[in-house]
């Protein structure tokens, strides 16, 4: 699809938007009292909006594709598993290959032995990373099973000397992403917190719910207003964002020093530079089919340049089972590339559908 028909119907239907809805500048300073960056040691993070480290979606590629579009201050690797940072398995799994326009970038790692997250922490720190996250929040079975991710809130004395061990290891800061606690009747958010920042970690990241909430029920952020009253080191809060406006009610209600979004990226890539537009006055932007169009074809045909085929088509088919298509037929489309068996018939079927929404703007 040509790029000059891609702008034509970008610039007509913002034009259309734009003309029956609220002026473009709504409030100049309703957000300048809210903190716009905070530090991780000698590292600012600005803006103070941070992409989740999510398994299987945030690599190098979709990392690039959230920094392209402004507004994100911080990426995250995927979880890796503490077992799995020999050169063999790196090779394998890719999850802690970046590019150096991702600074700062922090990578994050699980595992339940202190000296083997120790040991791995030094290879993550020797591969050039900023930061170095240890994650105690994840509730995969797979992964608490193990005795890995939110399984070790069961066990803070055990967390402690794991986060000893490793802070001890590197140089890098070093931070914590953890939930509430196991399950309701065993709260420890604050506990976790204190201990944390008293074992050398240098910033929080609390996801409010429980191990046993998964991703059900509410994120209630009192919690994570708690933890920010409770230490003395940078808090960010994560769950339940959807949008710029949600985002910024949460840092303000909350106190916290950041926000961590993750399954809204996946959602709305744009929702940082929305953010950004918010906090200035302006009306978020509006996504228009022709920007999904192009940031649907543009990952596409990065994951084509960096993996194989049969690789790059699985990262399609996972991105767009939650991509925001919003529109008539996206099922019949989210259905038609996940049985897609080729790029080009993948490629395709995306043509194919949105050049009826930006043909209509082009002509219209």
């Amino acid at each position: 699809m040509r790029s000059d028909a891609i702008q034509s119907a970008r610039l007509w239907y913002n034009s259309r938007v734009y003309s029956t809805s609220q002026p473009a500048v709504v409030c100049r300073h309703m957000y300048d009292d809210l903190p716009t960056k905070y530090q991780i040691r000698d590292i600012t993070i600005q803006p103070n909006m941070v992409l989740a480290p999510m398994v299987g979606v945030t690599d190098s590629i979709f990392r690039r594709m959230i920094l392209s579009l402004d507004g994100c201050g911080l990426v995250c690797s995927e979880m890796t598993s503490a077992s799995a940072v020999s050169p063999r398995a790196r090779s394998r799994h890719r999850q802690l290959d970046y590019l150096p326009e991702e600074r700062p970038i922090a990578m994050q790692l699980s595992g339940n032995d202190p000296e083997l997250v120790a040991a791995a922490a030094r290879v993550v720190e020797e591969l050039g990373a900023d930061i170095l996250d240890i994650n105690c929040g994840c509730p995969s079975p797979k992964v608490t099973g193990g005795g890995h991710g939110s399984a070790l809130l069961r066990d803070l004395p055990k967390m402690e000397r794991l986060l000893k061990a490793v802070c001890n290891a590197v140089q890098i800061p070093v931070t914590l992403k953890f939930r509430a606690g196991w399950d309701e009747a065993d709260l420890n958010y604050l506990d976790t917190a204190k201990m944390a920042e008293q074992a050398g970690v240098a910033a929080l990241a609390l996801h409010p719910r429980t191990r046993a909430q998964g991703y059900s029920g509410v994120a209630d952020w009192r919690r994570v207003a708690e933890v920010k009253r409770a230490v003395r080191i940078p808090v960010v809060g994560s769950g339940d964002v959807c949008d710029a406006a949600d985002a910024l009610r949460r840092l303000r209600e909350s106190g916290a020093d950041g926000v961590m979004i993750g399954r809204a990226a996946m959602h709305n890539p744009w929702i940082f530079h929305q953010i950004a537009q918010v906090r200035m006055g302006m009306q978020p932007m509006v996504v228009t089919p022709a920007d999904k169009y192009e940031f649907l074809t543009r990952y596409l045909e990065m994951c084509c340049e960096e993996l194989p085929e049969r690789l790059a088509l699985n990262k399609l088919k996972q991105l767009i089972g939650q991509f925001g298509i919003e529109l008539p037929g996206a099922a019949v489309l989210r259905s038609a590339v996940h049985h897609s068996s080729s790029i080009a018939e993948a490629r395709d079927r995306l043509d194919r559908f949105f050049a009826q929404y930006i043909d209509v703007a082009v002509t219209g």
